[in-house]
């Protein structure tokens, strides 16, 4: 699963860090912990909540199958 996120709060922009004992983000500047919702649920900026974007992965067979007639450019190095 993937999820995207602005990381901007107050006008600060937030580098986060993955803490894989509690699958939680650190944010580095302030040192908050955030869930995979994008809340704070501790530090300095508990209670916070960032924004969420758009994102959707998809792979070529399912892109296909709902466009047939795509073009496909296909490039050598």
């Amino acid at each position: 699963m993937v999820r995207a996120f602005d990381p901007v709060v107050n006008g600060q922009v937030l580098q986060f860090k993955y803490n894989p004992q509690n699958n939680t983000f650190v944010d580095i500047l302030k040192g908050s912990e955030w869930n995979f919702e994008g809340v704070a649920i501790n530090g300095e900026m508990k209670g916070k909540k960032i924004i969420r974007l758009p994102y959707d992965e998809r792979f070529w067979f399912e892109w296909v199958a709902f466009h047939p007639d795509t073009e496909l450019y296909i490039t050598r190095s």
